[in-house]
C-alpha cells in the first residue's frame, strides 16, 4: 500500500506474504518513491491484519540507496501516517513518522530502526509556504525545541515556476523559524492546511535588516474562485503580544537584532474532518516585504539560537502498548527498551544516573562503570544483569571479556555507563564484537544496544554524549536473520 498525498484511509485490510530480503526492501506499507510533493498528517489506517508478514516488513520509510536515491526530495522527508487502533505498530493512536524528522518528534518518541521510523504522539497539521520573487530558493525550517535538527526543503514545484511551494508537516502549538539560502522572497503566502479552529503555531521568518512589511490575512475559496481580505497585522514592540491575534487584527514582532519577523499563525474557522481548509475557504497570511537591494542570504540561525531555543515538551502523552491479549496470535511482537545515562546539577552538586528499562520495568545502576543487561533474543526476557567498575575497564578487562564470551548466541546485549566513562582501552573492542561502529569516538555517557550472534541486525545502536546518552526503541522479537536475495 503506497501512502502518498492524502488524506488516505486504509481500513479492514489483510496483507499476505510481504517479506523483505537482504538487499531488497519489501513492506506492506510504504511511500511514493522520489516524492517532491507532500504527505498529509490525516493519513490513517485501522483494522489491519498481517498474514505471513514479519513484523519488520510491515512498514518501511525508505533509506538512501537503490530505488530510493538520496531521499532528499521534500516528500521523502515529511512522510507520516496515523495508526488509529495500533494494528500496525502495537501503539493505538500513535503516528508513524520518519525517524529523522524533528519537526514532528518529541523526547518520548520510540524509534523503530527496522522501519527507519519513529512512533510518536501529537497534534499535527501543515503549512504551505508559497514564495515569489524569487521562486528558486532552498528553505530551512527549524523547530525551536530542536535547533540542531533543521529540515531543509527545495520546494514541491519546478525551479522555473513563477512561485515555489514548501509543504512541511508541523506539530501544533510549537514555535519555528524559517531561513533561506539567498535573500528572502519579496512575497510569501502562508496557507493553513489541516488546521482546526483555534489551532496555532508561531513562526519567525528571517529577513535582511532594513526590510519593511505589509501583512494581511485573507480567505481563498478555491471552489468559488473568490478571495477576500479578513484582517491586517500591526507591528508590536512586545513579542508576547503576537499571541493576542484576532481574525480582523493580528500583530507581528520584528527582532531587529536577529532579523526574525514573528507571527502567530492561527485558524479562526471550523473545518470538516478530512478537508484541507476551513468551511469558509483556505485561511492565509500574506507578507509583502520591501527588501534592500544587494542583501545577502536570509539565514538567521546564528542569532536565533540559543536565544529562541526551547526545552522539548511532550504535549500529547504517548499511547500505551497493546497488551499481549489484544495482539494477534503468534510469537512475534515488539519489545520496548529504554537506556539512559545522564547527570544532573544542583548548584555545585553533580550526580550521575543510569538505568535500563525493558517493557516498562526499570533496572537502576548503583555503581560507576558499565552495566550489562542480557535478553533472550527469542523471548525478550531478561536473562542477567551485571556491572563492571571503572577499575576493571582501565586494566586488562579479562573479567568482562569472559562474561561476554559466556553469553549464548542470539542474545540482545544492552550496555549503559554510569559516571565518567573509561573511553579508551581494550574493553572498547567488546562493543565492536556486539555490532558497534568502531569509528565512533566514545564520550562520558554511553547507551548501547547490541547483539551477540552471527549477523548484525538493523536495530543495533550506539549513543554517546558528554551530558546525556539515551536510546528508546522497539526490537522485533524473536530476532530473525533476514534471508538473502
Amino acid at each position: 500500500m503506497q501512502i502518498y498525498d492524502g488524506p488516505i484511509n486504509v481500513q479492514n485490510c489483510t496483507f499476505r506474504k510481504y517479506v523483505a530480503l537482504d538487499g531488497r526492501h519489501t513492506s506492506a506499507f510504504a511511500f511514493r518513491l522520489n516524492n517532491s510533493w507532500q504527505s498529509c498528517p490525516n493519513n490513517n489506517v485501522t483494522d489491519i491484519t498481517f498474514d505471513s508478514v514479519p513484523i519488520t516488513s510491515r512498514v518501511f520509510f525508505g533509506e538512501p540507496g537503490p530505488w530510493f536515491n538520496e531521499m532528499q526530495m521534500d516528500g521523502d522527508k515529511t512522510t507520516i501516517f496515523h495508526d488509529v487502533d495500533g494494528s500496525v505498530s502495537e501503539y493505538p493512536g500513535a503516528f508513524l513518522v520518519k525517524e529523522d524528522n524533528w519537526l514532528v518528534r518529541h523526547p518520548d518518541c520510540i524509534d523503530v530502526p527496522d522501519w527507519r521510523a519513529a512512533i510518536c504522539s501529537g497534534r499535527f497539521a501543515q503549512i504551505y509556504i508559497q514564495a515569489r520573487k524569487p521562486a528558486n530558493l532552498s528553505m530551512k525550517i527549524v523547530k525551536d525545541e530542536y535547533p540542531e535538527h533543521p529540515l531543509e526543503l527545495e520546494g514541491a514545484l519546478g525551479k522555473r515556476n513563477h512561485y515555489q511551494q514548501y509543504q512541511p508537516v508541523i506539530t501544533l502549538a510549537k514555535s519555528y523559524t524559517v531561513h533561506w539560502d539567498q535573500a528572502a522572497p519579496a512575497e510569501l503566502t502562508v496557507w493553513l492546511i489541516n488546521f482546526n479552529r483555534n489551532d496555532w503555531i508561531t513562526v519567525g521568518f528571517c529577513y535582511p535588516k532594513g526590510t519593511d512589511f505589509t501583512i494581511i490575512s485573507d480567505l481563498h475559496n478555491r471552489l468559488k474562485k473568490k478571495t477576500w481580505k479578513t484582517g491586517v497585522f500591526m507591528r508590536t514592540t512586545q513579542r508576547e503580544k503576537i499571541s493576542h491575534t484576532h481574525q480582523a487584527r493580528g500583530y507581528y514582532y520584528l527582532d531587529e537584532d536577529t532579523g526574525l519577523l514573528f507571527l502567530r499563525v492561527q485558524a479562526h474557522n471550523d473545518k470538516d474532518d478530512l478537508a484541507f481548509c476551513s468551511v469558509k475557504g483556505c485561511e492565509r497570511i500574506k507578507i509583502e516585504a520591501r527588501i534592500p537591494k544587494g542583501s545577502g542570504p536570509s539565514n538567521c540561525m546564528e542569532g536565533a539560537y540559543p536565544k529562541y531555543a526551547e526545552m522539548p515538551v511532550v504535549d500529547v502523552p504517548m499511547p500505551k502498548k497493546l497488551p499481549s491479549s489484544r495482539l494477534p496470535q503468534g510469537s512475534e511482537h515488539f519489545l520496548e527498551i529504554r537506556l539512559e545515562s545522564y547527570n544532573t546539577r544542583f548548584f555545585h552538586i553533580k550526580e550521575d544516573f543510569a538505568y535500563t528499562e525493558v517493557n516498562g520495568k526499570k533496572i537502576y545502576h548503583s555503581e560507576d562503570g558499565v552495566h550489562v543487561t542480557v535478553l533472550d533474543g527469542h523471548t525478550g526476557k531478561v536473562l542477567d544483569t551485571k556491572g563492571f567498575r571503572n577499575a576493571v575497564l582501565m586494566g586488562i578487562p579479562t573479567q568482562m571479556e569472559n562474561y561476554i564470551n559466556s553469553i549464548k548466541d542470539e542474545s540482545i546485549v544492552m550496555i549503559t555507563s554510569k559516571g565518567k566513562l573509561v573511553t579508551r582501552g581494550p574493553w572498547t573492542k567488546i562493543l565492536g564484537k556486539l555490532g558497534a561502529d568502531q569509528n565512533v569516538k566514545l564520550k562520558d555517557k554511553l547507551a548501547f544496544v547490541g547483539f551477540k550472534g552471527t549477523f548484525r541486525p538493523d536495530w543495533v545502536r550506539l549513543a554517546v554524549d558528554e551530558e546525556r546518552a539515551k536510546l528508546h526503541q522497539v526490537l522485533p522479537v524473536p530476532i530473525v536473520r533476514v534471508m538473502k536475495l
